[in-house]
């Protein structure tokens, strides 16, 4: 018995992609937008989104290229595991950032 092969159209593979790195953002979907091509049999994802970011001050250390770093990593572990794809990388370009509301106490 021969294993079958599993094929993910292109614009669901999009969608997917474009649902976790919002997730991952911490932004609205459609705010979100991907583009993804082949690098030798594994997936480049490149992001353009805006980020969602706390009020300045209450920041944990690193700012915002921490922050894309960490999204760009969760976004590619979770498409991964997601797809069963390899994913070779994920690049997250900020258009904006939104900043999250600071909540009284």
């Amino acid at each position: 018995m021969t294993a079958g092969r599993d094929r993910i159209a292109p614009k669901a593979l999009e969608r997917v992609a474009r649902a976790v790195a919002a997730e991952a953002l911490g932004v609205r979907v459609a705010e979100t937008s991907v583009r993804i091509s082949d690098t030798g049999g594994a997936l480049a994802v490149r992001v353009q989104s805006p980020v969602a970011l706390p009020p300045l001050g209450d920041a944990p250390g690193g700012g915002l290229t921490v922050r894309l770093a960490d999204a760009a990593a969760e976004a590619r572990r979770r498409l991964a595991e997601l797809t069963g794809l390899e994913v070779a990388r994920v690049d997250v370009r900020a258009t904006s950032a939104v900043i999250t509301e600071r909540r009284v106490r």
